[in-house]
């Protein structure tokens, strides 16, 4: 799958192709949603719906050069907030965890928002 982080803002150097695995994770889908118990054995459930906010996607890849991982950590250390396109759709996402290794890198993304 390939995934393509770009910065918001005009930057020459601001985006970055990425080839990631197969076990790279687009988080799950969930609901806001809580349980509490009553007096009377039962239970109540408050159901605050579906949120894309609540994704975190974790990309995986094997370094294919020394540039792509130094573009890839320049992006996490400049950009507050990145765009991320996936086959799945266009995420506004906020880099949480980059780390960097000769086998296998990775990235936590937060998810802001599906922009499409």
């Amino acid at each position: 799958m390939r995934a393509v982080l770009s910065s918001l803002t005009f930057d020459p150097a601001g985006v970055v192709a990425l080839d990631v695995t197969p076990d790279s994770s687009l988080g799950e889908s969930r609901r806001r949603m809580n349980r509490i118990a009553t007096l009377d054995g039962g239970a109540v459930f408050n159901d605050f719906g579906f949120s894309e906010a609540d994704r975190t996607i974790e990309l995986k890849w094997t370094p294919t050069s020394a540039d792509q991982e130094a573009a890839v950590d320049r992006l996490v250390q400049l950009y507050p907030q990145l765009r991320l396109s996936l086959r799945a759709g266009l995420y506004l996402v906020a880099p949480e965890a980059y780390k960097p290794s000769a086998d296998e890198s990775s990235l936590s993304l937060l998810v802001v928002e599906k922009l499409a």
